[in-house]
């Protein structure tokens, strides 16, 4: 029973990264209708920043939490950067090409990592103070997966507030529905393409800073973990928060105890999962019909 509690927060702590990942990926493509494959690669540099900081100084969970937080901002300006320099001149292309640009982008950084960080893998320890461990019957539950798990609780609920109780919020929700009536309006649309694709970016290298005291860092963990969150996105449905919500939770407790369960038949078993509901609902589960 213990081994099953241990296994499902493993579980939530994988759906919670992935849910950060899909829901700024969600509320880019909601917006711009911009399939953004360099999502992964700000994953990644979100912990090769923490890697750094680490060698630098060992930090304490206050310095943790202060050092996640300016990664997070650091890459939303680099993604603000990216979505007006490299993007914006070239969205009328079609998706398609857009598509190719973001991958193209996404294999400029993994080249950048392994000039700047080196090819090998890379390991972060876990910050002082949330090295520890809670008891949990025989086994030991880390006080940095709880801290996770109440973080990412918090930055879901935050990320909630913003979508469904602020003005931009509203932008958002309203670009996803019909942008050329949001134009007409008066509102700026390039503007909230670029604010969007900040935030986007944003959840994505503060997933990896995060991540990085829980995973081996390596050049291509962008290219790695951006698979599994267009699977999330598949299953929830592409530009729905919610539905980000509950395809994280479905990947990452499947992978838990597919893993646990029988190793062999956990990833066709995703796949699987995705071809199925692609099958009966295109859209996937709380994903509308693009407009």
């Amino acid at each position: 029973m213990e081994d099953l509690a241990l296994q499902f927060v493993s579980g939530l702590l994988k759906a919670m990264f992935l849910f950060l990942l899909a829901s700024g990926l969600s509320l880019i493509f909601g917006v711009s209708r911009v399939l953004n494959i360099t999502h992964g690669g700000f994953y990644a540099l979100g912990a090769y920043l923490l890697l750094s900081l680490m060698r630098i100084h060992e930090l304490g969970a206050a310095e943790f939490a202060l050092a996640v937080i300016g990664i997070g901002l650091a890459l939303g300006a680099a993604g603000a950067v990216y979505e007006r320099l490299m993007l914006r001149p070239v969205y009328r292309a079609g998706m398609l090409f857009l598509a190719l640009v973001t991958f193209g982008a996404l294999l400029v950084i993994e080249e950048l990592i392994r000039i700047v960080w080196g090819a090998d893998l890379a390991a972060v320890g876990r910050p002082a103070g949330l090295d520890g461990g809670i008891a949990l019957g025989s086994n030991r539950m880390p006080v940095y997966n709880l801290m996770l798990l109440a973080v990412g609780s918090a930055i879901g609920i935050a990320l909630w507030l913003v979508v469904e109780r602020t003005r931009f919020g509203l932008i958002i929700r309203a670009a996803s529905m019909d942008r050329e009536m949001l134009s007409v309006l008066g509102v700026d649309v390039p503007r909230a393409y670029t604010f969007t694709f900040a935030m986007g970016t944003s959840l994505a290298g503060v997933a990896g800073a995060l991540a990085a005291p829980m995973v081996s860092l390596s050049p291509t963990m962008g290219s790695q973990i951006i698979i599994e969150t267009f699977a999330v996105v598949v299953i929830g449905g592409l530009g729905s928060l919610p539905g980000s919500l509950i395809g994280a939770l479905v990947v990452g407790e499947l992978e838990a105890f597919g893993i646990l369960v029988a190793p062999e038949i956990a990833l066709p078993l995703l796949y699987l999962l995705m071809a199925v509901i692609l099958v009966i609902r295109p859209t996937g589960l709380l994903g509308t019909a693009d407009r």
